[in-house]
């Protein structure tokens, strides 16, 4: 069901079809994982940032063929710095210095005349990929990062979230990924189009939430995960604030508990919604979940955790029986932690039944096809080293709404 656009984000749904999304590729900040920094730059390996710029282009271009409108964060950025004032440039250019920690003063500065010395685009490429002491002339022979790298940027569904006709901003948890929201805060801050738009949370919230964990499942529900990097804190808190906004559809919000575990940092690595009544899981996370819903029309708020099944919790959403997908399919228990590995549940979906994802979980894709879902692939063997997939590459700016089946 096509909707008129009543914003910069509008986002009801994890499968209505996909018209616009934001992404951002892969670059030089990606040359500055090395083996003493991979497990702090939350990278499970170090990837060959060439060959992950080409797999992302393929990724692109297939949601391209298939009608969606791929922008660049760069591009955001850009148009966003044009639309303001030398005043606002360097306050931006003041936070990202302050948050980047540099200890000297005068190294300080220097980055800041480095940054101003720029072109507009050379401003945020800068940021992005870390800046060393040659780029800043203070070495030709050793270069020494004074700003560190945002490798985990191409992951864009982290930042924030596209809730309704509002964004969730983004409290990362990691001390690496907490600058990346600095230009999620310019762009809904600055940005003509954007600007305006209803902010649920901001980047100051005082527990965690990601937006890997975040999931419109149709204009009545949003559902949320409860993670190592999404606090029910934060559940409670964006409950308040969608209650009392005046922008705000969503009659309830249910949370999801997702299973403390290195390689499920959120509850898009083990459940996604792909069609209207087919649903994409891993088996290793069916034991021991909780479910907790809050009621937003009630007078009061109240967090209520309650007594379900997966499967049933998911037909009181969609109003049917789901169809539950396993990761791996009908496999053995090596091919489930492999493919859960390389996040076989993080596909992207395009429209109902169509999605598009890595072509490594082989099992997986069976799996998908045998339940009628169609299937599009692209080779992440780089990509897939920073531990996400489609999902996690994109976040959608605009989607149709769907019919809720009463």
């Amino acid at each position: 069901m096509k909707t008129k656009l009543e914003s910069g984000i509008h986002v009801y749904s994890e499968i209505g079809q996909l018209r616009k999304v934001l992404v951002k590729r892969p670059g030089r900040e990606l040359s500055f994982i090395s083996p003493s920094n991979c497990t702090e730059l939350l990278f499970s390996a170090i990837l060959d940032w060439r060959q992950a710029a080409k797999e992302h282009d393929e990724f692109c271009k297939i949601l391209t063929q298939n009608g969606v409108e791929v922008v660049y964060i760069e591009d955001l950025l850009l148009e966003t710095w044009n639309s303001v004032g030398e005043n606002e440039h360097n306050l931006f250019i003041k936070k990202f210095i302050e948050e980047s920690k540099i200890k000297d003063k005068k190294l300080e500065q220097k980055v800041f005349n480095y940054l101003k010395s720029r072109s507009t685009y050379g401003v945020f490429e800068s940021m992005i990929s870390g800046i060393t002491t040659f780029d800043l002339q203070l070495s030709l022979e050793r270069d020494v990062l004074v700003t560190q790298p945002m490798p985990n940027l191409y992951f864009t569904r982290d930042t924030f979230s596209s809730v309704g006709n509002g964004v969730v901003i983004s409290s990362m948890k990691y001390p690496v990924r907490k600058r990346e929201t600095l230009f999620t805060w310019f762009i809904f801050t600055c940005h003509p189009l954007y600007k305006h738009t209803p902010q649920y949370l901001d980047r100051n919230n005082e527990s965690y939430i990601e937006g890997g964990d975040v999931f419109p499942y149709n204009t009545d529900t949003l559902v949320v995960g409860v993670s190592d990097r999404t606090k029910i804190e934060s559940v409670k808190n964006l409950a308040k604030h969608l209650k009392k906004s005046k922008d705000n559809k969503f009659k309830r919000i249910v949370a999801i508990n997702v299973p403390h575990k290195w390689n499920l940092m959120h509850l898009d690595t083990w459940l996604i919604m792909v069609d209207y009544d087919k649903f994409l899981y891993s088996p290793n996370v069916t034991a021991n979940l909780k479910f907790w819903k809050i009621d937003l029309t009630a007078p009061k708020l109240t967090m209520v955790e309650y007594d379900s099944n997966l499967e049933s919790l998911l037909e009181s959403i969609i109003g049917k029986l789901p169809i539950m997908i396993p990761v791996a399919g009908a496999h053995s228990q090596l091919a489930i932690d492999v493919e859960t590995h390389f996040d076989a549940t993080n596909f992207l979906v395009i429209k109902p039944g169509l999605v598009v994802g890595y072509s490594r979980n082989y099992y997986t894709i069976e799996a998908l096809k045998k339940a009628g879902v169609e299937v599009l692939t692209f080779n992440g063997d780089q990509l897939s080293l920073g531990m996400g997939s489609s999902r996690c590459m994109s976040m959608p700016l605009v989607r149709d709404d769907i019919k809720i089946k009463k």
